[in-house]
């Protein structure tokens, strides 16, 4: 159990990372694919693609409101 919480500590630190407004976006992307990974890497488990298409669009409306100021 001890490897579960350090993982679900990670994915706590690095999202709260993600708030930081200052963030450049190549940092942004690189912290996501390592929430996404902790996420979906438990033992025996495979990773798979539910959920990149919703990331991508949320991305992309993140950029266009930063464009927008």
């Amino acid at each position: 159990m001890p490897d579960e919480w350090e993982r679900a500590r990670l994915i706590s630190d690095i999202s709260r990372i993600l708030r930081e407004p200052t963030m450049p976006g190549e940092t942004r992307k690189a912290c996501l694919t390592i929430v996404g990974w902790l996420a979906r890497r438990r033992p025996g488990e495979q990773a798979d693609a539910i959920g990149i298409d919703e990331a991508r669009e949320s991305e992309r409306r993140i950029q266009a409101r930063k464009a927008a100021r």
